[in-house]
């Protein structure tokens, strides 16, 4: 599995005089015996008149990683073949290399 790409964005905020920094951790739950993705690890540092917002990899990645590491015991090739989300309309697999 390839590494999560991170987003990073820039943006203007009200006067804040003091720094602000926040760091999230992957959250996540089991429904339907299948991982969901709550969000994603990211970084907020607010100060002065500036933001900025750092995420790193999306809702899919993040259930990927969790079915090979949570579901399948790390085992990548059988996450691959017992991932059980398909297309709607092709009945292809969902699974993002």
């Amino acid at each position: 599995m390839n590494t999560p790409k991170r987003k990073n964005q820039f943006y203007r905020i009200v006067f804040n005089p003091f720094p602000t920094i926040k760091n999230n951790k992957l959250r996540w739950k089991d429904k339907f015996n299948t991982p969901r993705c709550e969000s994603e690890p990211s970084l907020k540092i607010e100060w002065l008149w500036f933001g900025f917002y750092s995420v790193l990899g999306d809702d899919q990645y993040w259930e990927q990683w969790l079915w090979i590491h949570k579901y399948c015991d790390g085992d990548e090739v059988s996450a691959m073949e017992s991932w059980p989300w398909k297309d709607g309309t092709t009945k292809l697999t969902t699974w993002i290399d």
